[in-house]
């Protein structure tokens, strides 16, 4: 019995413990990658704010697990992924990613003219709620949607460069 009431009084301390560390994680995060173009910023922004031409650059939605894909300048849309344009500007573009079953993303392009030179910033937010697993969960989401996001852009830089 004694082993028993040891098991369960370790059991409560250790899940307070865990609690404890998942509550200094935040519950919101943002995985943000950039890139310099060397061309003007008009011609990187129209590649960008049409979600049509995201399929000549974008490697999240050109991904082979997503069928039945269907761009439009506003909306991308397959069986397990859409993306809505939320608002744009003159130099942000607001969209909002939904992947089935799961919680919206908010995301944001930001094109930045630098001199002859373009800044693109690109991110996503993330709000996970309390609950250890899902904050421990989110500390991969960079790991994740880093390399992507990096290889992205680097296509975005190769496409706005050679065609300007």
């Amino acid at each position: 019995m004694r082993i028993i009431k040891l098991g369960l009084i370790s059991l409560v301390g250790l899940s307070f413990v865990i609690f404890l560390l998942s509550a200094l994680i935040p519950s919101e995060m943002r995985v943000s990658r950039a890139i310099t173009i060397d061309v003007p910023k008009d011609s990187v922004i129209g590649k960008v704010k049409d979600l049509s031409k995201w399929q000549q650059w974008n490697v999240l939605v050109n991904k082979a697990e997503l069928t039945n894909k269907d761009f439009s300048a506003n909306r991308f849309a397959s069986s397990e992924l859409t993306v809505t344009v939320a608002g744009t500007d003159s130099s942000l573009i607001q969209t909002q990613w939904v992947r089935t079953g799961q919680p919206p993303i908010a995301c944001g392009i930001n094109v930045l003219a630098a001199d002859n030179r373009t800044i693109v910033q690109w991110y996503f937010d993330f709000k996970v709620k309390w609950y250890p697993w899902e904050k421990f969960g989110s500390i991969i989401f960079d790991n994740q949607l880093g390399p992507p996001m990096e290889q992205s852009l680097a296509q975005l830089k190769k496409l706005a460069e050679q065609h300007p």
